[in-house]
């Protein structure tokens, strides 16, 4: 916000070079601000007026403009555009600056947060407003202007500002300021909604993965009901039996379903144990992916207080790509389509791509829809796990040994032994891997593997994740 005496600095400064002169351009880089490029013999400047912040300076450059203009903005065109600039001044005892052309003034009051442009026309009535929720003496199009009344006078203390054009540079820094700590604002959200959302999810599946466990309860009910089908009989709600995994061998009572008899019974149970030990499996692969995505969203949030951050719009895609956030909302009543990978893709420390399938269906596609014949497949020896694959950086060109490495290295990672030490990895081209026909997606035969063994996994894992 300018002073009085720095708005006199400015007006004695910029009027001798623009009163008289030709308006040939009028801009408007946003709804309260115009941008008068004034053409006298010998120069051209121009002339800035704004309310954001409140300022009457020189822009140093050309600046860009609205698509169309605001109503403040066409009147203004019309009513100097090509026309004299006939006068700059400020009123007596305000922060009013006013600018006369050949169709009227143009009014910019200049005190802080309610500062506002008005367009008045010859009649003095206004025309058009910048903020039309900005005056509080309700200067409505139609009204009669009226100057504010001038506050109680003060001292001003010494100019902040070299000339006109130290005006606009201070005000282009502080628009860079804020919009950088609105840029850094909304990574940081993004962050929090990550998390937030992760955390929601992984006590879901925490819930789902404690329910399966219950899985082994229905198979040792099978096992006992086996040495007392004898007894059941159609009806029963209930049985006893001794348990002999218990020490002692106690009795207990196992509840029945009374509308089967025993062998139902004993096959109800050993149906629930397969679905509740098949929810097992999926429940601890999803908690599994889930503490991936944290951990991926952990290192997102180092990356966002780093030297080099990347914008909002970039930190949001990529969450949104893994998964991790909704896609945005796009037109009303629409949403926007972004394609779901089925691999998570790191980058080696060698600059090479590894990806990583993110289980069942999914490593199926990755490996048989996403993989080349001569790119490297990995996998955990004998053990249920991720896909991961290697492909070749170029024609002709083989991956770095260490890449290998990091593609083991999450291989473990993404299996039931993560966080084992010495785990044996298969590693061979995906030309020699094959789906078994009629087994579960991602159940592959595998040919001609040698083994690698990663014994720094988890300083690999954290550097991949932070890449």
């Amino acid at each position: 916000m300018l002073t009085a005496a720095e708005i006199d600095g400015v007006i004695a400064e910029l009027a001798p070079r623009v009163v008289g002169g030709q308006i040939q351009k009028v801009r408007q880089p946003d709804d309260g601000t115009v941008v008068l490029r004034v053409r006298s013999p010998g120069v051209t400047t121009r002339l800035v007026l704004s309310v954001e912040p409140a300022r009457v300076a020189e822009a140093p450059g050309p600046v860009p403009t609205r698509p169309e203009p605001t109503a403040l903005g066409a009147w203004l065109r019309s009513a100097a555009g090509g026309r004299q600039l006939e006068g700059l001044e400020r009123l007596a005892g305000d922060r009013v600056v006013v600018l006369t052309v050949a169709g009227g003034r143009l009014v910019a009051e200049l005190t802080g947060r309610h500062a506002n442009l008005f367009a008045v026309d010859e009649a003095g009535r206004v025309v058009a407003v910048a903020r039309p929720d900005g005056s509080r003496r309700g200067l409505a199009p139609g009204v009669a202007y009226t100057p504010p009344a001038p506050p109680p006078p003060r001292e001003d203390g010494p100019p902040r500002f070299e000339d006109a054009r130290a005006v606009e540079a201070a005000a282009a820094a502080r628009a860079t300021e804020r919009a950088a700590r609105a840029e850094e604002h909304a990574r940081r959200r993004l962050i929090t909604r990550a998390r937030k959302r992760l955390e929601r999810l992984h006590d879901r599946v925490s819930q789902d993965v404690a329910r399966a466990a219950r899985a082994e309860q229905w198979r040792r009910r099978g096992e006992l009901l086996k040495g007392a089908l004898h007894r059941i009989e159609r009806g029963a709600e209930a049985v006893e039996v001794s348990d002999w995994f218990a020490e002692g061998a106690p009795t207990v009572t196992i509840p029945l379903d009374p509308a089967l008899d025993g062998p139902e019974n004993l096959q109800r149970c050993f149906a629930k144990y397969k679905k509740a030990a098949a929810g097992a499996e999926r429940a601890a692969e999803r908690l599994a992916a889930v503490e991936d995505e944290q951990l991926a969203v952990e290192a997102l949030a180092e990356a966002i207080e780093g030297d080099d951050p990347p914008t909002a719009d970039a930190l949001e895609a990529e969450l949104v790509a893994a998964g991790i956030l909704p896609p945005p909302q796009g037109l009303p009543g629409r949403r926007q389509v972004i394609e779901r990978l089925p691999y998570r893709q790191f980058e080696s420390g060698r600059g090479e791509r590894i990806l990583v399938g993110r289980g069942g269906a999914d490593n199926h596609a990755t490996t048989f829809g996403v993989a080349r014949g001569n790119d490297h497949w990995l996998h955990t020896r004998d053990v249920p796990g991720a896909h991961v694959i290697v492909p070749l950086p170029a024609r002709g060109r083989e991956p770095h040994p260490e890449t290998l490495r990091d593609a083991a290295a999450l291989a473990v990672h993404h299996s039931d032994l993560r966080d084992e030490p010495g785990v044996e990895v298969m590693h061979t081209r995906r030309k020699h891997v094959r789906a078994i026909k009629g087994a579960g997606p991602g159940r592959v035969t595998v040919a001609g593997a040698k083994s690698i063994t990663v014994d720094d996994g988890p300083a690999r894992i954290r550097r991949l994740y932070k890449r």
